[in-house]
């Protein structure tokens, strides 16, 4: 009997919910995969995270000939940083693959770590080179432990080692998981509020700071977040056109929308719509779904 590639959404404890966004756990081992099946197509993203390599090989597609050649990408890190994504990410797996990703919100990251997000926006690098001792301690110990015991128990650790760092730099800020434009919409409110300075160069400093990107990217982001929730209801309503879709979002017109979207994610939205439910490659748009699904924030801006 064949064996199915497991991918894993986790959601935080609620009193970690803003400040974690998700975990996310793909095993490939003993399952049975052609070679495009092992690409992982991933969409922009303003968040922050710590990816750990347990076993096998990740090579990311840099420039389109890898895609015809995917061996020849560079390899991920065993612990890698990567910081906000403007652009979607693909990579690909040679083979059996265990991989767990901690995704932060990338106010609450820099809060914890002290680290200015901004030279780190579409970049993947060695967490060695990027985090503070602290934080590069609890991530060895993850892995260690993830190797020894198990990555459930593991993440059990690691979420208390967050906790205690979130409890110093956590008040004030969003205590719940919400939609990228409600989360974009409360941190303009507290770069608005925080320090002395409240001109617009110096709130749009503290964004950039705190998160990498400006708030125009943010609410680019943010629409596009919306927009794939309004393609998957798309899909259960075949009435609906994509340029009914381009008018509910905002967009100028259906061409601005498609542009728009295959920048961030790579892909139109009729593309999006078949091939997300069967394509083993677009796993992570899967696990995405369940976030729109999530009681908490569905039907919230």
């Amino acid at each position: 009997m064949s064996i199915e590639a497991r991918s894993e959404v986790l959601w935080p404890d609620r009193d970690l919910a803003g400040c974690l966004f998700c975990t996310i756990v793909r095993d490939t081992r003993g399952a049975s995969l052609e070679h495009a099946q092992r690409f992982n197509f991933f969409p922009a993203s303003p968040l922050a995270s710590v990816t750990w390599l347990l076993e096998g090989q990740c090579h990311w597609i840099e420039r389109p000939e890898h895609m015809e050649r995917p061996w020849e990408g560079p390899q991920l890190q065993t612990i890698a940083f990567s910081g906000a994504q403007l652009g979607s990410l693909v990579s690909w797996n040679p083979g059996r693959t265990l991989v767990v990703t901690v995704a932060f919100y990338p106010d609450a990251f820099s809060a914890m770590t002290g680290i200015d997000l901004t030279p780190l926006t579409d970049v993947l690098l060695d967490a060695e080179a990027v985090l503070p001792d602290s934080m590069l301690a609890c991530c060895n110990t993850f892995l260690s432990d993830a190797l020894s015991v198990g990555v459930e128990p593991a993440l059990r650790t690691l979420q208390n080692q967050i906790r205690e760092k979130w409890e110093n730099v956590g008040s004030g800020r969003p205590a719940k998981q919400m939609r990228l434009q409600a989360w974009s919409d409360d941190l303009l409110k507290r770069a608005t509020d925080a320090g002395d300075g409240r001109s617009d160069r110096q709130i749009a400093r503290r964004i950039k700071t705190w998160t990498g990107v400006s708030q125009r990217d943010l609410n680019n982001l943010s629409r596009v977040e919306a927009l794939y929730g309004t393609i998957l209801k798309a899909g259960k309503d075949r009435a609906t056109t994509w340029a009914d879709i381009a008018d509910e979002a905002g967009y100028a017109d259906q061409a601005h929308m498609v542009r728009r979207l295959r920048q961030h994610t790579g892909f139109t939205p009729e593309e999006l719509r078949t091939r997300v439910p069967k394509d083993e490659a677009l796993w992570a748009y899967r696990l995405l779904e369940k976030f729109f699904d999530r009681p908490e924030v569905a039907d919230k801006g």
